[in-house]
């Protein structure tokens, strides 16, 4: 039951142990790398083994693998996946092994060295909400869609910060916690903004349409390590199936429709937030004025509060059972519109351009409205509750709105600076 793999240089003549007590179990098999020859995979009794220098030393591959037999490698050559045959467990995949190949002996040297990955795959969106097979499905998850950053250190990083910056045409996208272990670190970055704020609904619909937020761009993202008082610089690559079928120019026209829709989707949630912040302030403001004297000011206030929830009710459905009868006004009109646009990679019909060129015009329409309840109620009522020396009406700044990671509107907006500046509102 010992670990027994030999080695030949000369076509059989003669034959030299490379096995090691850090091998454990009867060998079943064992594979070369299709690139590096010093990467080897062993797959015994005991689980899968890997060597990193020809068989001079193994080590266990223990991560989401247990003890079982493995039977038969196979590396693909396209996708470069490590693909096990084990007894009992099924099938395992590595799903890129590019990064062991690149662990040579001066890599190990160094104290920091970042591996390459090949660039990272956007998905396109698959317009459905997939299929439902009961318990009798026997799949594996596919490889995620995140963008992987990886990189090897000799030790463990314990003194001292340490983040990763990602930057596009020169500004700050994100900022992600970096793996700070000795040997290989994979952080994965999203490669999809996150799901725009929204204005509650009792339309199911509506409420599923912005559950997802859009792919970044394709192109290339600068890397930035900080290791301390070190910093280490690379660049990723997101790129589009090659395999689809749609043309960067339909391409380019669905990025822009959908971040179009995507800002008028947080413009919506942020005027909402504004309307139930004023419409609770005024109410609350008016049970505080309990003199005759104060009754105009009570009755003003409200009026005002009466206004902002006729707003607030005419362009979100308020009633419904969330299943059969579903209401739809501006905001629904506006979320199944930006459903249909996001979910299909192609280049939008001319109805759903034409479309959001009329919900835009609606919302501009209503966001005029607004601004002028700002500038006249509002405006008066704040200068007669600062005489009375009570608190003044407010809301949020739309920035601070949309930089708040949970909000009663729904989830935070993503850092969009870099595609959504003329789609400011």
């Amino acid at each position: 039951m010992k670990t027994y793999v030999y080695k030949t240089t000369d076509l059989g003549k003669t034959w030299a142990s490379i096995s090691t007590p850090q091998a454990e179990g009867y060998a079943f098999c064992i594979k070369e790398d299709l690139v590096n020859a010093q990467l080897l995979f062993l797959g015994t009794e005991l689980g899968l083994f890997i060597s990193l220098d020809g068989g001079k030393n193994w080590g266990r591959f223990s991560n989401n693998l247990p003890k079982v037999a493995v039977h038969d490698p196979v590396i693909h050559p396209r996708d470069h996946s490590l693909v096990l045959a084990t007894h009992g467990r099924g099938i395992a995949i590595i799903d890129n092994i590019s990064p062991l190949r690149q662990i040579t002996a001066d890599a190990m040297n160094k104290p920091f060295q970042f591996l390459d990955a090949g660039p990272a795959i956007l998905r396109d969106p698959e317009g459905t909400t997939g299929w439902y097979g009961g318990n009798g499905v026997f799949l594996g998850p596919n490889p995620s869609s995140a963008a992987q950053i990886i990189y090897y250190m000799s030790k463990r990083h314990t003194f001292g910060k340490m983040y990763i910056e990602v930057w596009k045409d020169g500004q700050l996208l994100k900022t992600l916690p970096a793996g700070k272990s000795a040997g290989i670190n994979i952080v994965e970055m999203p490669t999809t903004l996150e799901k725009p704020k929204t204005v509650p609904s009792k339309n199911i619909q509506a409420i599923a349409g912005n559950l997802f937020g859009p792919n970044f761009p394709a192109g290339d993202y600068q890397v930035k390590v900080v290791k301390d008082k070190s910093a280490y610089e690379t660049t990723i690559s997101l790129i589009h199936d090659p395999q689809s079928p749609f043309t960067p120019a339909e391409r380019s026209v669905q990025k822009e429709t959908t971040m179009k829709l995507y800002a008028l989707t947080e413009t919506m949630a942020y005027q909402h937030e504004v309307l139930i912040t004023l419409e609770n302030q005024a109410r609350k403001a008016a049970d505080s004025l309990t003199s005759k004297k104060d009754a105009k000011l009570k009755a003003a206030l409200l009026a005002l509060a009466q206004t902002v929830e006729s707003e607030r009710k005419n362009i979100v459905s308020t009633e419904g059972d969330g299943y059969v009868n579903e209401d739809e006004r501006l905001v629904e009109q506006l979320g199944d519109l930006y459903r249909q646009v996001s979910t299909f990679p192609g280049k939008p019909t001319d109805s759903q351009v034409n479309r959001a060129a009329l919900i835009e015009k609606s919302i501009d329409a209503f966001q005029k409205r607004i601004q002028s309840v700002l500038d006249t109620q509002v405006k008066t009522l704040n200068g007669q509750l600062a005489k009375l020396g009570r608190s003044l009406l407010s809301f949020p700044a739309k920035e601070e709105f949309l930089s708040k990671k949970d909000s009663a509107a729904g989830a935070s907006g993503g850092n969009l600076n870099l595609w959504m500046n003329k789609f400011r509102f």
